[in-house]
């Protein structure tokens, strides 16, 4: 049989071909002709490892199920938020905004991913979106967007006119941050909130009540304008920064 020329390339093949491409070629051919075994091994086999390589079928699947379900989601809240933004105007008056902001607190408990509404604070924002994002925030007193609030403050603070905000959205922003701070402080031992996010959450909260435009706002009562929250919300991040002290963590000033 050493003689003969099939036995001969067989061989040849055998050992230049490794045994796991040989099982596999023979795998998939009995899947071809055995569809429904294929749709049950994708829905109950975890992983399967042939040679080098290891296929995760289900968990593949499930990722990619998930991530569909997750953009779409993320959609359909881009979509909610969006017809908010175009159902008012950000300066129109007291009662109007008032009945926006019991509708936009609403559909906050129904998010339950915040990423679209920290797109409402970034830099080039439409006035509608930022009052919205605050009132938002708000509500739910996110830890996650915690900094986002910050930077947008920390931004329209350094802006002598307040980016042509009016004091109403700004009331908004420095509110969202007093009860975020609150919340955060009044519930965790220690905070969850770091001391560097304190720290220059405070120092942001003290330029924003030296804006001379914010000062402007509620001259006869400062309490009721935008210095009311931002009085507020420094009140709660040097409790904060106690607490952090107490526990053992260092706060320098």
């Amino acid at each position: 049989m050493e003689n003969d020329v099939f036995f001969q390339y067989l061989k040849l093949f055998t050992e230049y071909v490794p045994l796991w491409v040989l099982l596999l070629g023979g795998v998939v051919i009995w899947l071809i002709r055995h569809p429904e075994k294929l749709e049950a091994l994708t829905r109950n086999v975890e992983s399967a490892k042939i040679g080098e390589f290891e296929i995760k079928l289900r968990e593949v699947k499930e990722k990619l199920e998930t991530t569909q379900a997750q953009v779409e989601e993320l959609e359909a809240e881009n979509t909610r938020l969006t017809s908010l933004y175009n159902d008012f105007d950000a300066n129109a008056g007291a009662d109007v905004l008032h009945a926006v902001r019991q509708q936009v607190h609403h559909r906050a408990r129904e998010l339950g991913d915040l990423s679209p509404v920290r797109e409402g604070l970034r830099p080039g924002a439409e006035p509608e979106e930022i009052f919205v994002a605050a009132e938002m925030l708000r509500e739910r007193r996110d830890i996650d967007s915690f900094e986002a609030l910050i930077d947008c403050i920390a931004r329209i603070a350094a802006d002598p006119m307040l980016e042509g905000l009016r004091y109403q959205t700004v009331w908004s922003l420095a509110s969202a941050v007093h009860k975020t701070v609150l919340s955060d402080v009044s519930h965790n031992t220690p905070p969850r909130l770091t001391v560097d996010q304190l720290k220059r959450a405070r120092h942001v909260m003290e330029s924003l009540m030296q804006n001379a435009h914010v000062q402007e706002d509620r001259p006869d009562a400062p309490q009721a304008g935008i210095r009311g929250p931002a009085q507020f919300a420094l009140n709660w991040i040097e409790k904060g920064l106690k607490k952090h002290e107490r526990a053992g963590g260092a706060v320098f000033e």
